[in-house]
């Protein structure tokens, strides 16, 4: 099987949902409660700053690979 690089975004989603699949969870079978109104807009946040940062990478990662086919013009052509 070929090697994939991490999917940020799938990754910080997976993790927000189990989050708050695991307190839903600890909620119905304690006394605790939860506040439903900053169930989404956590989810939201966290969902968007994982896309900021994917962007972010993938905006370095082509930076860097036009840096390096970039040709040095002192060089003499080949």
């Amino acid at each position: 099987m070929r090697r994939h690089e991490l999917d940020w975004v799938s990754l910080i989603a997976g993790i927000v949902f189990t989050g708050i699949a695991a307190l839903y969870l600890v909620v119905a079978g304690t006394d605790l409660s939860i506040d439903h109104r900053l169930v989404w807009p956590v989810v939201f946040v966290a969902l968007g700053l994982a896309g900021v940062a994917t962007a972010v990478r993938a905006t370095r990662r082509e930076e860097d690979t036009f840096a390096a086919e970039q040709v040095d013009p002192a060089e003499p052509a080949e």
